[in-house]
C-alpha cells in the first residue's frame, strides 16, 4: 500500500445530511410556569434541607444524597452535599453489604475524594475473583457496576469488577422488575457516571415514583424543579433559534448539518443548570458554527477556497472577507461576528476570554486545513500525523475551552491558561471521542469518500484487519475513562466545577454515539429525547 490515495476532491462534493428536524418550533412554543410552582419549589427546598441535616444514620444518608443527585436537583444543595461527604470521609465506614460499599465508593470518588478500591477486597474470594455469592444481588451488582465506572490507572480490582458486574447483570436483566429492570438496561449501554445528567434525571423522576418508599418531598421537588429549568432551557432555545434563523444556512449553505437544537441538546450534557445560561447560550452557537465550518472543508470547499478561508480566518478581520467566495463571506462574517457579539456580552474583567475563543478557532480551521490539503494532494498519512492532527479537528480541544467562556467568576485567567496547554484530561477527552467517532462514524466516513480516518492509518501501519484494530481503539478509550477518571482526582488550580464541564463534554459525546447511535449526525434518533427535554413537561 502506498503513502498516497486516490482522491476524488477536485471539485465540490456533497453528503445527503438529514435535514433539520425542528425548523421554526422552539420559536413560538414555550412552557409556561406559574409563579405558585416557583413558590412551592423554594418552601421544598427548605424542607429537603432539613432531611439533610437532620438524618443521622451514615447509609440513609448516602441514600439520600444519592437520591437527590440522580434525580437532577443536586445542583440546589451542593453547600449541604459537599458537607456530608466531607464529614462521611473522615469516617471509618463499615459495612458488608456490596450495594452500600460501592455507593459510598462512588459518592466519595465521583466528588473527587481520594478513595482506595481496596475497600472491594473484601467482597474476592482468596483467588482473586469476586464471590459468587454476590451474583444474585441485582441492585449490589448494578452499585457495583456504576462504582467500577469510575476507575483510575492500575486499579485491577475495578478492572475486574466491571467484568464481573457486566456479566452478572446480563444475566438477571430480564428476570428482573420494573424500575431496576430498567436502570440496568440503561447501565449496561452506558453506566451511570458516564450518562448525560439531564435525561438521566428525567427518566429517574419515573421510575423513583414506582419504587416500594418514594420520598414524596424530594419527588415533587424535582418534578418541580424539573420544569421550571425545562422553561429556562426553552427560553433560551427560543433565543439561539432566533440567531440561527437570521443567519439561515438552510437557504444559504445548503450543503452544512442544520443542527442549532441538536447542538443545544448536546450542550444541556454539559451543564443543564440555570446558573450557567449564559454559558449555554454561547456554547449552543459556537458549536454549531463549528459544525458549519466542519462541514465546509469536508464536504464542500475546493482546496483553494479552503486556503482562503483559513488565511482570511488567520487575519481575522472583515476585510479580508472581500476575497471570499459570496458563501464563505457569509461564513467568515458569522463567525466573526459571533465572537464579537460574546465580547460584547462579557463584563470588562471577562473580555480577555473572547482572545482565547478566537485563537481556539483559528487552531481548529488550521487542522480542518490540513486535512483538506491531504485530501486534495492523496497523501496518506501515518498513524501519528492523522491522531496529532484528528484529535485538533475534533474541536474538543477548543470547545473544553469554549465552555468556560461564559461561565461565571469560577473561570478564572489560570483556567484558560491551564485548559490552553493541552493537559493530559483535555488530550485524554479529545482520545476518547475521536477513537468513539472513528469506530462508530467508519462507514458514514468512507461513504463520504474522505481522507483515511485514524482507524484506516492505524490498520494500514500495523498490517490489521479493522475488527483488530476496532479492538485496539476499544482498549485505548477505556484507558482515556481512566485518565479522565484520574485526573479529576488529582490536585489543580482550576475549579472542580470546570473540570467537570470536559468530563460531561465527553459523557455526552459518548452517550449520543453509543446510546443514541450517531444522534447528532442522525438527529432522528435523537429526536424524542430532545421532546422528552424540551417538549413534555412533567404532571405533578
Amino acid at each position: 500500500m502506498e503513502d498516497t490515495f486516490k482522491s476524488e476532491k477536485l471539485g465540490r462534493k456533497s453528503y445527503a445530511y438529514q435535514p433539520n428536524l425542528w425548523g421554526d418550533f422552539f420559536i413560538t412554543h414555550a412552557v409556561p410556569i406559574q409563579m405558585s410552582n416557583k413558590t412551592r419549589a423554594d418552601y421544598l427546598k427548605e424542607e429537603v434541607r432539613i432531611l439533610i441535616k437532620s438524618s443521622a444514620d451514615i447509609v440513609e444518608k448516602m441514600t439520600l444524597i444519592d437520591t437527590i443527585q440522580h434525580l437532577g436537583i443536586g445542583y440546589l444543595f451542593q453547600k449541604e452535599i459537599d458537607a456530608v461527604l466531607t464529614n462521611l470521609r473522615a469516617l471509618t465506614f463499615e459495612s458488608n453489604e456490596l450495594h452500600e460499599v460501592a455507593l459510598y465508593f462512588k459518592l466519595l470518588r465521583q466528588h473527587g475524594f481520594p478513595i482506595s478500591a481496596d475497600i472491594f477486597l473484601k467482597f474476592q474470594n482468596d483467588d482473586g475473583n469476586f464471590k459468587t455469592t454476590l451474583s444474585r444481588d441485582a441492585r449490589g451488582l448494578l452499585s457495583l457496576y456504576n462504582a467500577a465506572s469510575l476507575q483510575i490507572c492500575d486499579e485491577d480490582i475495578l478492572e475486574k469488577a466491571s467484568f464481573f458486574t457486566h456479566g452478572g447483570l446480563k444475566h438477571l436483566v430480564h428476570d428482573l422488575k420494573s424500575p431496576l429492570r430498567d436502570q440496568v438496561s440503561r447501565a449496561l449501554n452506558t453506566p451511570l457516571p458516564k450518562m448525560m445528567k439531564r435525561l438521566e434525571a428525567r427518566w429517574y423522576i419515573d421510575e423513583y415514583e414506582e419504587e416500594e418508599t418514594p420520598n414524596h418531598v424530594i419527588l415533587e421537588l424535582a418534578k418541580l424543579d424539573f420544569n421550571i429549568v425545562q422553561a429556562l432551557h426553552c427560553e433560551e432555545l427560543k433565543a439561539i433559534s432566533l440567531w440561527w434563523k437570521d443567519f439561515n444556512p438552510k437557504e444559504k449553505l445548503g450543503y452544512a448539518r442544520d443542527r442549532i437544537i441538536e447542538s443545544y441538546f448536546f450542550i444541556t450534557g454539559v451543564y443543564f443548570e440555570p446558573q450557567f445560561s449564559r454559558a449555554r447560550i454561547i456554547l449552543a452557537k459556537v458549536i454549531a458554527l463549528a459544525t458549519i465550518l466542519d462541514d465546509t472543508y469536508d464536504v464542500h470547499a475546493t482546496l483553494e477556497e479552503c486556503r482562503q478561508l483559513a488565511h482570511a480566518v488567520e487575519r481575522w478581520d472583515k476585510k479580508s472577507a472581500e476575497i471570499l467566495d459570496e458563501y464563505l463571506k457569509l461564513v467568515y462574517l458569522t463567525l466573526i461576528n459571533l465572537c464579537e457579539d460574546i465580547e460584547n456580552e462579557l463584563e470588562p474583567s471577562e473580555k480577555y476570554r473572547a482572545s482565547y475563543l478566537i485563537e481556539g478557532f483559528k487552531t481548529l480551521i488550521r487542522s480542518y486545513f490540513q486535512e483538506a490539503e491531504w485530501l486534495a494532494q492523496g497523501y496518506f498519512p501515518t498513524f501519528q500525523e492523522r491522531l496529532e492532527v484528528s484529535l485538533v479537528s475534533s474541536a474538543i480541544p477548543m470547545l473544553c475551552c469554549a465552555s468556560f467562556v461564559g461561565m461565571g467568576d469560577v473561570a478564572t485567567k489560570e483556567a484558560f491558561l491551564w485548559v490552553n496547554q493541552n493537559p493530559d484530561m483535555v488530550r485524554a477527552a479529545s482520545e476518547v471521542a475521536r477513537f468513539i467517532d472513528d469506530v462508530i462514524g467508519y462507514e458514514r466516513e468512507h461513504s463520504l469518500e474522505e481522507l483515511p480516518s485514524v482507524l484506516d492509518c492505524y490498520m494500514k501501519e500495523q498490517n490489521m484487519t479493522k475488527d483488530a484494530a476496532v479492538i485496539r481503539f476499544e482498549e485505548w478509550t477505556r484507558d482515556g475513562w481512566r485518565r479522565l477518571n484520574q485526573a479529576f482526582l488529582e490536585p489543580t488550580a482550576v475549579s472542580p466545577v470546570l473540570i467537570e464541564r470536559i468530563f460531561n463534554f465527553i459523557a455526552t459525546t459518548h452517550v449520543l454515539y453509543i446510546h443514541m447511535r450517531n444522534g447528532f449526525n442522525e438527529p432522528t434518533n435523537i429526536k424524542k429525547y430532545i421532546s422528552l427535554l424540551y417538549v413534555e413537561p412533567l404532571c405533578i
